[in-house]
């Protein structure tokens, strides 16, 4: 009784491995060498500020991997607008660069865009979205993350205790960017006197309680004057800088 037990077992075990066999055999004959490469975001979503960064225009790039083998050769691959999920506006928060391709011998690539900054003014209440998705091409089928979305905003960063209406006229963001990089720039053309103010007030002014006034020639020389002149030259609806002259 314990051999014929011991017999069934054992065919049993034997037919088991012969199905296996033929089922790895079979996975293996369907298999498609030539499938095209795969390619997929490498995050779902993204959040982009503008914070302390100078400037009204600002480069982004969102990656796109590729999976399979790197050619020598650039490939396209295909992108798409999910429209109902986006509420930024083409041309007035930001530009696409058409691009989409995976440069040669390289396994990522870049949805790449220009986004702006100061075109909308709603932009400092609240943000914007951008929501793509990946498609098939010629050149790549679609895996894992197909979809992704880009949130950016530029949230006023809140008035310094050192502003001053008198000096720089209404608070805005922009603006005291110019002020700040203009007193950066002391430190090439006045580096002793930058030294000394650094010493006094801070690299960004986070020691001055109120308007510096102890530096106040040096500011209106040397700070407000350059952004009063630029932007005399180059109004903008969030700036309204007193004349310094008025200042002395």
């Amino acid at each position: 009784m314990k051999t014929m037990n011991s017999n069934i077992i054992l065919s049993i075990l034997v037919l088991m491995c012969i199905m296996g066999m033929s089922s790895c055999h079979t996975d293996y004959m369907d298999y498609d060498v030539k499938m095209k490469d795969g390619i997929y975001f490498t995050v779902d979503s993204v959040n982009y500020q503008f914070g302390m960064q100078v400037g009204e225009h600002f480069k982004y790039a969102v990656a796109v991997r590729m999976l399979g083998t790197p050619k020598g050769y650039d490939r396209k691959f295909g992108i798409e607008l999910i429209e109902e999920e986006t509420t930024a506006q083409e041309g007035l928060h930001y530009e696409l660069i058409d691009t989409f391709v995976i440069p040669a011998n390289m396994v990522i690539g870049n949805v790449s865009f220009i986004l702006h900054r100061y075109l909308d003014p709603e932009i400092t209440q609240k943000a914007f979205t951008v929501k793509m998705r990946l498609v098939e091409n010629e050149n790549f089928r679609v895996v894992m993350d197909k979809e992704c979305k880009l949130e950016f905003s530029d949230t006023e960063l809140p008035r310094p205790r050192w502003w001053s209406d008198r000096h720089f006229g209404p608070y805005s963001q922009m603006l005291m960017m110019d002020i700040l990089n203009n007193y950066w720039a002391l430190e090439t053309t006045h580096p002793l006197l930058f030294e000394r103010i650094v010493a006094e007030y801070g690299r960004n002014l986070e020691k001055a309680w109120s308007f510096p006034y102890q530096q106040e020639i040096v500011f209106i020389k040397y700070i407000i004057t350059p952004a009063y002149e630029y932007y005399k030259e180059h109004p903008h609806p969030k700036v309204d800088i007193p004349d310094p002259s008025t200042l002395m």
